[in-house]
């Protein structure tokens, strides 16, 4: 679970550090600008991961979301938030596994009144080999796992299509879902469309490659 207490790095309205910090949860209360980390996992067949956010988490609780996201917390730089990647799903990376696709500037008001404000530099990685069952999820981070084809989650994003995804849970039981419109974080559905295609572009341009 995240700790609300921990301390997050400050930025001004274009991404710049400010020199200050304050606590998540502050941050969350005072809309402050912050740095994200986003990835898009993928793999060979051209499927990416979804998760199915915990229950428990204090934003947009049980919503479907990127395949792995985190905060970086104070002094942190983008190879420190690749941890988030084995905390949430069990997925250890190094440095050139990922590759940068852009940073997106992501305002969310939440019905709870907080409003999250994140400059989220969104990256991609390709992972061989490993089928849902073989992720380990944390209950408290992530509920389930999905796979679905990259062009069918842009549409579900995009045109709010109802999609069939193979889904794998926290406890270790299959569980597949029926994913509709009503299952996004609807606060964060323009900018994750945004991030979808840059990834739909970078998994062409790798298929040409």
């Amino acid at each position: 679970m995240a700790d609300d207490t921990e301390l997050l790095d400050l930025l001004d309205d274009q991404g710049a550090l400010m020199g200050r910090t304050k606590s998540r949860a502050d941050v969350h209360r005072d809309g402050d600008w912050h740095r994200a980390f986003h990835l898009w996992v993928m793999h060979p067949d051209g499927y990416v991961l979804l998760q199915r956010r915990s229950r428990t988490k204090d934003l947009a609780p049980g919503k479907v979301d990127v395949s792995v996201g985190g905060h970086l917390r104070a002094g942190e730089i983008w190879l420190d938030a690749l941890r988030e990647a084995e905390e949430e799903i069990g997925l250890e990376l190094r440095p050139g596994d990922v590759d940068l696709l852009g940073t997106v500037r992501s305002e969310r008001a939440h019905p709870d009144g907080s409003l999250d404000r994140e400059f989220q530099d969104v990256y991609t990685t390709v992972v061989e080999g490993r089928g849902l069952p073989d992720y380990r999820l944390r209950c408290d981070e992530v509920a389930v796992l999905y796979e679905a084809p990259l062009a069918r989650v842009i549409e579900l994003y995009r045109d709010g299509r109802a999609l069939p995804v193979a889904g794998w849970d926290c406890q270790q039981r299959r569980n597949d879902a029926l994913l509709v419109p009503e299952d996004l974080i609807a606060e964060g559905r323009e900018g994750t469309l945004v991030a979808l295609g840059w990834l739909a572009a970078w998994w062409a341009a790798r298929a040409r490659s």
